[in-house]
């Protein structure tokens, strides 16, 4: 992609848009904590996963799950976790789908392996062993390459 002209509308306009995006509205420090506050009290449905311990069987909210895991994730290095979704058959868990936006020269393999390897081992921690041998599966999607800053890159 070009940059448009000096002094074109359409520099003029992508100088206004990065002004208004770096600008906070009036007001939003006063809100923000009270909105924030609402929106975490807000129960949200969750379907619940079958775990195991040495006294029984439980049933863990996916939610927590999805919000353990991302946790865990977001310390990896050069990897930032944009989603987290739990495959299920009714209450078992069949497979963590993750998707990841990667640092411009992370290499895709590696951060791919850890993020699967950090996934299963946080499930089998929350939920307990599994039947059989496997660990839970974890799919993980790169869905976009971003500069140090966090930025898309193209």
């Amino acid at each position: 992609m070009t940059n448009p002209p000096a002094g074109s509308g359409e520099e003029l306009l992508g100088r206004a848009t990065e002004a208004l995006r770096r600008q906070p509205l009036p007001g939003w420090s006063r809100v923000r904590s009270g909105l924030l506050a609402a929106v975490r009290r807000t129960q949200q449905p969750s379907t619940p996963v079958r775990g195991r311990h040495e006294l029984g069987e439980f049933l863990l909210a996916g939610a927590v799950v999805v919000s353990a895991v991302r946790g865990a994730l977001d310390q990896l290095a050069g990897v930032s976790v944009v989603g987290v979704r739990c495959a299920t058959d009714g209450d078992r868990l069949d497979a963590l789908a993750v998707d990841v936006a990667v640092t411009f020269g992370t290499f895709v393999p590696a951060a791919a392996e850890a993020v699967r390897a950090v996934g299963a081992a946080l499930v089998a921690d929350l939920l307990g062993p599994r039947p059989g041998t496997q660990p839970v599966r974890v799919d993980v999607h790169v869905v976009d390459v971003v500069d140090a800053t966090g930025r898309s890159r193209p």
